[in-house]
């Protein structure tokens, strides 16, 4: 259960890291009357944050390889 609410807690801050630079930016361009310009720039750094968190997260699980098994369908360690 742990393992679920930490996984949960990775997902949404990833999700946050992504949206909230877009809504940002959106208030930004309401407030100061611009078309879009503080938007798209929320977008791509939402995007970016989001992607580098993604792929920190993502060097971080287990390959399957040196020992460590994968779940269903993993196959033992010889010439395939």
């Amino acid at each position: 259960m742990a393992l679920a609410a930490q996984w949960t807690s990775r997902v949404t801050t990833i999700s946050a890291e992504m949206a909230l630079p877009g809504l940002g930016g959106y208030w930004l361009d309401r407030q100061l009357g611009t078309s879009m310009v503080f938007l798209i720039l929320g977008v791509l750094l939402g995007l970016a944050a989001g992607m580098w968190h993604l792929l920190r997260l993502a060097s971080e699980i287990p390959s399957g390889r040196n020992g460590h098994t994968g779940g269903h369908g993993s196959r033992p360690p010889g010439p395939h």
